[in-house]
């Protein structure tokens, strides 16, 4: 067992200290500019995103020390972000990191290719927000169906009659990816009664043909074809970027509800806002082409009474929250001891 001085604990623990004795002894500690050991210290790219005392203690528990990190370079070890872009010119601001942590499943915000040239490991969260994510897609659609944000409308403009809603029974569920979100999504639309659910996958997934979802792969355009509810589950890659396109949406029945909570850059935005304009089909929205949807978006344009919009909340809820960031953390401790995992780019 290895001794560790006072001095070389406080260092594997990301403390600075007052003496640098016995440092001789603290083995892979390499000190920062001010006397920090920047092989655990971690520079959290992104506030907004990430509550401050709840990732400062989980981080800490762990080991890390913590700096706050948007734009001015540090000497870390990682690099922590949820949807700040890592660029090229972030990681030069960077030079001594080596783990770049996505604290979010999605990564395409990540360069990988400089990742890569730089020797630097990418690791991400999955599964941490799957009944949040699907919680939602069940909630928008009862959004639209039962038109709740137009009977509050109603309410507070001193109506009080309102358009009679849709039940959710007995009609044709589609789920298009059937991951851990999507055979959720299917499971909780079981729940209502639906008199089938569809769903389609590149490749057919057993658990959503086994009971309780007991559920039919499909084409997706014999999906479109036939649903009364749809919802996007897919991540965004390069086979999904814009691959719910306007032909396939245009096979929508008007009193079909298109929900998305999966990634804006999966569906053709502009057809989406034309088609909803025309009065095509209903939608329910959560992700966008561009966040934070700007002013000029032709989305914001549309209808009230023919779109729902929630501002990319799907996987927020304070459970989920919980959960990303001890995965993060228990991602970033793995990789210091050399037994990394939820890796998406090993180091070279």
């Amino acid at each position: 067992m290895a001794f560790f001085s006072p001095a070389c604990r406080a260092l594997r623990s990301g403390r600075t200290v007052s003496h640098l004795s016995g440092l001789a002894r603290c083995p892979n500690v390499v000190l920062g500019p001010r006397g920090m050991s920047s092989a655990r210290k971690v520079a959290l790219l992104q506030d907004q995103q990430i509550p401050r005392e709840q990732a400062a203690r989980t981080l800490e528990e762990k080991g890390f020390a913590v700096e706050w990190s948007l734009d001015q370079p540090s000497d870390a070890w990682a690099l922590v972000t949820v949807t700040t872009p890592v660029t090229e010119d972030v990681l030069a601001r960077h030079p001594a990191c080596k783990l770049v942590a996505v604290s979010f499943t999605g990564f395409n915000h990540v360069d990988l290719d400089a990742c890569k040239r730089r020797g630097i490991a990418v690791v991400n969260v999955p599964a941490y927000s799957t009944d949040s994510v699907a919680e939602l897609a069940v909630g928008l659609t009862l959004a639209v169906y039962r038109e709740i944000p137009g009977g509050e409308r109603t309410l507070r403009e001193g109506g009080w009659n309102h358009a009679a809603g849709v039940e959710l029974r007995n009609k044709v569920i589609g789920v298009v990816g059937v991951g851990d979100i999507g055979l959720r999504t299917a499971e909780l639309f079981r729940a209502f009664g639906p008199r089938e659910l569809l769903g389609w996958s590149r490749t057919e997934k057993p658990k959503f043909k086994a009971s309780p979802i007991s559920g039919v792969h499909v084409s997706l355009e014999e999906l479109f074809d036939r649903a009364d509810v749809i919802s996007i589950n897919v991540a965004l890659n390069a086979h999904t970027q814009g691959f719910i396109s306007r032909s396939l949406m245009e096979r929508l029945r008007p009193e079909a509800v298109l929900v998305n909570v999966a990634r804006g850059g999966v569906m053709d935005q502009e057809a989406l806002a034309d088609l909803l304009s025309q009065r095509r089909f209903r939608a329910g929205l959560d992700v966008f082409a561009e966040e934070p949807v700007p002013a000029s978006s032709s989305i914001l344009r549309v209808p009230p009474d023919q779109v729902v919009l929630t501002p990319h909340v799907a996987y927020k809820t304070q459970e989920a929250l919980q959960r990303r960031m001890a995965i993060t953390a228990e991602n970033l401790r793995r990789h210091a001891d050399g037994e990394p995992q939820n890796v998406v780019l090993e180091a070279s």
